[in-house]
């Protein structure tokens, strides 16, 4: 179903089955609610207010969240196929244990996000923010950092084969060393080797 023929709607209502199909939802309120276990199938959401809401165990196919409000939202082990977050503020949200395929974020704020124990499967994050994020256990195939901001990030050795910049890779330092097991010290030590007495520089002993 192509955008143009999504039936527009003032809020993100499920039917008796929990499902909500080929939905434009534009400028809605649902700050809070519960969405637990709901199937969003070719819907847009607009400009919606979505933080603190519950979608555990949800699934989403062909969704695209353009400038959505969604700070500390619930998407534990939801199953996430073909979504689109455009310019969306995520941060705190939980992904723990959620599926991502094929799955952009473009311009978003995930600052402190947790996407402990998830599978992201062809997943890009251009423009977006991830300071502070967790993916702590995380299983990764296809994952496309370039772009994002990466400081502080939590997990760093479950990304292993993730794409990043060159320009990214001071910024990471700490984050590589601490996911090597790298100890990091400020002390100098002494570099010149001391020689055994009486030998003197240049003259083989």
């Amino acid at each position: 179903m192509n955008s143009t023929d999504r039936v527009p709607a003032s809020a993100l209502e499920l039917d008796d089955d929990r499902e909500a199909h080929g939905l434009r939802v534009v400028d809605a309120r649902h700050a809070g609610e519960v969405f637990e276990r709901a199937r969003l199938v070719d819907v847009d959401l607009v400009r919606c207010d979505l933080s603190g809401c519950d979608f555990s165990e949800s699934v989403w196919q062909r969704v695209t969240l353009v400038d959505c409000r969604a700070s500390a939202i619930e998407l534990p082990q939801a199953h996430l196929r073909h979504v689109t977050f455009e310019a969306c503020k995520l941060d705190d949200a939980n992904f723990r244990l959620a599926k991502f395929e094929h799955v952009r974020f473009d311009g978003s704020a995930l600052f402190g996000a947790e996407l402990i124990g998830a599978r992201l499967d062809d997943l890009t994050f251009d423009g977006s923010d991830l300071a502070g994020a967790d993916f702590s256990n995380a299983r990764c195939s296809a994952v496309d950092l370039r772009g994002a901001r990466l400081d502080g990030l939590r997990g760093m050795a479950s990304l292993a084969g993730a794409t990043i910049g060159v320009d990214q890779l001071l910024g990471l330092a700490p984050a590589l060393a601490q996911a090597l097991g790298l100890h990091v010290s400020s002390d100098q030590r002494e570099t010149t080797a001391k020689r055994p007495e009486g030998v003197e520089r240049g003259v083989d002993p």
